[in-house]
């Protein structure tokens, strides 16, 4: 699928649409079912599935395809224009989003094999995020509010926690490193970075696993880059392991 995310803006009671290109490149026809749910992203990162509708920020109702269901044919390329109806009651400060799956339905020589015993169907599911963000909203903003060892005496594994949110009005996407500098010896520690998109107003903690058997005095610095700007974030703190 290409792109995975569309991002639409307009004023209220506009229509606007976006094409997303479904790529087959087996041997074999797939047919997909659409259907919408919402989600939301928990503290940890993780999303939570909802049903269409159900959430504060849903724009799921304002969503709508020419068909329900789309085959893709074997070594072919499948466009679908996806469409969005902004209420002409719209928030012009809200962002929403929604999710667009497609679901392969099973083919009746798949069926065919498990009703004779043999193997399993295997079906595929994509996600197509949705978003909807207001024509004014540009502020593009991250605070870093907390940084501490995380609590991990279960795993043995120690960890940094780093809390950040999203004190800006759009959808959110960034790079957050952070390195460690023993200040003894001036060795200097860089950890991987870790990827993340935070719609507004919400708070996600970003982990960083350090180093087995780590020990003495570092400095923590953290350095959130975001995307399509040239703004940072930086954060310190010392810490004794």
């Amino acid at each position: 699928m290409s792109p995975t995310r569309l991002f639409f803006t307009g004023n209220p009671g506009q229509k606007v649409t976006k094409t997303v290109t479904l790529q087959n490149s087996s041997d074999k026809d797939y047919v997909f079912n659409l259907n919408y749910k919402d989600w939301v992203r928990e503290e940890d990162g993780n999303k939570v599935y909802l049903e269409a509708g159900s959430s504060k920020t849903s724009n799921a109702s304002w969503v709508s395809t020419l068909e329900n269901a789309v085959t893709v044919p074997a070594k072919s390329t499948k466009e679908i224009v996806v469409t969005m109806q902004i209420p002409a009651n719209a928030s012009q400060s809200a962002v929403t989003n929604s999710m667009l799956f497609f679901t392969q339905l099973p083919q009746q020589a798949d069926k065919a094999r498990v009703q004779n015993g043999i193997g399993i169907i295997t079906l595929f599911e994509v996600g197509l995020h949705i978003f909807y963000t207001p024509p004014g909203n540009h502020v593009k903003s991250l605070d870093i509010t907390n940084i501490s060892e995380a609590d991990n005496e279960s795993t043995g594994n120690r960890k940094v926690a780093v809390s950040i949110h999203n004190d800006g009005n759009t959808i959110n996407d960034a790079t957050v490193e952070f390195e460690l500098t023993d200040t003894d010896s001036g060795k200097e520690i860089k950890l991987p970075s870790i990827a993340i998109s935070m719609l507004p107003d919400t708070n996600q903690v970003v982990q960083f696993s350090l180093p087995e058997n780590i020990s003495g005095n570092f400095l923590g610095v953290v350095i959130i880059k975001m995307a399509e700007s040239n703004d940072l974030r930086v954060g310190e703190k010392n810490f004794k392991f």
